[in-house]
């Protein structure tokens, strides 16, 4: 049943979820294959927190961390894809329509950092 993100938990929940897609995925899976896991899932689950509840406790440069997997522009179309996909599955409301929202915008952001690195 879906339900609305107000938690932690929600947010812990999208969060395993959403990188559960990515390591199936045939297009992004590849560009993790060399994640440390335990180290990047709890990374994520605070910065959704951050965006999502206003939750303190995430620090650092989420594009830094990604910037060195050669990961092109075009692959955050596919990205933004199953992050929604995931979210729609999940959860509705508010937070949900926040959350894709908050992708939306840094897959642009991160589409036109990797524009302006690959020219």
């Amino acid at each position: 049943m879906k339900r609305e993100i107000k938690t932690e938990i929600d947010v812990e929940e999208l969060v395993k979820n959403f990188y559960d897609k990515i390591l199936k995925d045939e297009i992004l899976s590849v560009f993790f294959e060399n994640t440390n896991w335990e180290a990047h899932l709890p990374r994520m689950i605070q910065f959704w927190n951050f965006q999502l509840l206003n939750k303190p406790g995430f620090t650092g440069n989420v594009f830094n961390s990604h910037m060195n997997r050669n990961i092109k522009s075009e692959h955050f179309t596919r990205w933004l894809e199953l992050f929604s996909t995931t979210i729609n599955e999940h959860f509705i409301g508010e937070k949900a329509e926040l959350a894709k929202q908050k992708a939306k915008e840094l897959g642009m952001i991160f589409s036109y950092k990797l524009q302006t690195l690959e020219n």
